[in-house]
């Protein structure tokens, strides 16, 4: 358990950073749902479309763009 922890921990921060720190400024959401969910897949994390739909559509709106919001969206999706 502790390695999937540590998995999804570093998958969360991964995710905000990209998502955050805008290193990718030209990219809508459907452009970060393809990278997250390519390195989630590769990480052995799956979730179906619609669950990543849901996950998009959180991250898109309310203040995600704090790290602590953030968090809890992807706990809600990805630590259940």
């Amino acid at each position: 358990m502790e390695n999937k922890t540590t998995t999804l921990k570093l998958l969360c921060e991964t995710f905000f950073r990209m998502f955050k720190d805008e290193t990718l400024p030209n990219i809508d959401m459907e452009d970060f749902i393809a990278m997250w969910q390519a390195l989630a897949d590769r990480w052995g994390i799956v979730r179906s479309d619609k669950e990543w739909d849901e996950f998009a559509e959180e991250i898109n709106s309310r203040a995600s763009n704090r790290e602590v919001y953030f968090n809890e969206i992807f706990d809600k999706h990805f630590n259940n």
